[in-house]
């Protein structure tokens, strides 16, 4: 009965990315690291560099305005599981600044029993990432490059698996242009001890942003091409086969707009740079892969607000995902 409960343990944790996941460990990776991103409906590479959870998403822009900040992020997740970030600032000389970051995720308890279902006890399951990023800045180009090493810890019940990943991004804010462009692969790297002697994948994902910031309006959009190292996104349901009048049967095979749209997560601000703004995105993959075509659940949808005041910012974020279930998402950024 306790394989029982820890298969249904990582059960959870291998659902957490819908269809795309399932096959790697350390998904826990893969959620938003703040709610103004989940807002927008991904790891937006293209944010603004002055605030510190642009630096969770893209570690390129690390950079002295994010100075001794400090960020707390809480999710109350789906079914009982809680997560969260926290990261702050850390100057070791002129022009040079580290951002040292945690990730955690929380399963909760589970009832431990035997085979006739007798109480045994309780078991927990947990992750946590450690990360410092660092970056360089080409002042000339306006071009930045940096990096994210990862220490990452997880134990469910008895097993126990130690992880080593690095986040690389690019980002460019080009003189004299409302617009911005991000590239980021994240999570290149390796188990170093496994939970029982199989090593399991991680879930790398490369992703490339642009946004633009309108001329007369404070409105910013954004455009993320997500799982750029994964072509085929698309499901093809079996279940969705047609028969030809002499009997043979065809499964519908995705078209190419219909894989390229998987890749799209459309999001917007509106005055972003303003003591409130407030944040739209709409992620094709997520609103495929967990609508019910027959009820109206609005699923890929997420939203929220920030209010930016001297010291802190506050900001809110909801989640569409299915009828069974939505999330929020709330943060504090502190400001010297």
């Amino acid at each position: 009965m306790r394989d029982c409960n820890v298969v249904i343990v990582y059960f959870i944790l291998t659902s957490l990315s819908a269809q795309i996941g399932g096959t790697k460990t350390y998904q826990f990776l893969e959620l938003s690291p703040s709610p103004r991103h989940m807002a927008l409906g991904t790891w937006i590479s293209t944010l603004s560099s002055s605030s510190i959870s642009s630096s969770l998403a893209n570690p390129a822009q690390v950079s002295d305005t994010i100075t001794g900040q400090f960020i707390f992020n809480y999710q109350p997740y789906f079914a009982g599981i809680n997560s969260g970030t926290a990261a702050f600032s850390l100057k070791i000389k002129e022009n040079h600044l580290l951002l040292i970051d945690a990730r955690f995720l929380h399963y909760g308890s589970f009832d431990e029993r035997d085979n006739l279902g007798d109480k045994l006890g309780t078991f927990t399951g947990n992750e946590v990432a450690f990360g410092v990023s660092y970056s360089h800045h080409f002042t000339a180009n306006n071009l930045s490059l940096g990096a994210r090493v990862n220490i990452i810890s997880s134990t469910l019940e008895q097993y126990n698996s130690i992880g080593l990943t690095g986040d690389f991004g690019v980002y460019y804010d080009p003189e004299n242009s409302q617009y911005r462009f991000g590239l980021v692969a994240r999570n290149v790297g390796s188990q170093l001890t496994t939970y029982d002697a199989v090593k399991e994948p991680i879930p790398f994902t490369l992703s490339f942003g642009l946004s633009n910031a309108l001329e007369y309006l404070p409105f910013r959009w954004h455009l993320t091409l997500d799982h750029l190292e994964r072509w085929d996104l698309a499901y093809a349901n079996p279940n969705q086969q047609q028969n030809s009048l002499d009997g043979d049967e065809s499964i519908e095979k995705p078209s190419f707009l219909n894989e390229f749209m998987k890749h799209i997560v459309f999001s917007a601000e509106l005055f972003p740079e303003r003591p409130f703004s407030l944040q739209l995105g709409y992620n094709f993959l997520r609103s495929t892969e967990l609508k019910i075509p027959e009820i109206r659940s609005f699923s890929g949808l997420s939203f929220g607000f920030g209010i930016n005041l001297r010291k802190f910012r506050f900001n809110y974020s909801h989640a569409r995902y299915s009828i069974a279930g939505n999330t929020n998402f709330i943060g504090l950024t502190f400001t010297p």
